[in-house]
């Protein structure tokens, strides 16, 4: 479980770094595009996991 969530943070860190410093080195739009993708793939992950985590632990508490 804690390396899906390790693996979900370097997902965000790349996506802003992507976005951030990616117009240097590649066209500006496939940066910020592929960056935008990281990014939200990341934050889905995150999500949905941490969702999962908390309705397990209400279903105990019922």
């Amino acid at each position: 479980m804690k390396i899906k969530q390790i693996i979900y943070f370097i997902l965000i860190v790349v996506g802003t770094l992507t976005v951030v410093f990616g117009p240097r080195y590649m066209v500006k739009e496939y940066a910020l595009a592929i960056g935008i993708v990281f990014l939200m793939f990341g934050i889905y992950s995150v999500t949905t996991t941490y969702g999962d985590k908390n309705s397990e632990e209400t279903d105990f508490e019922e």
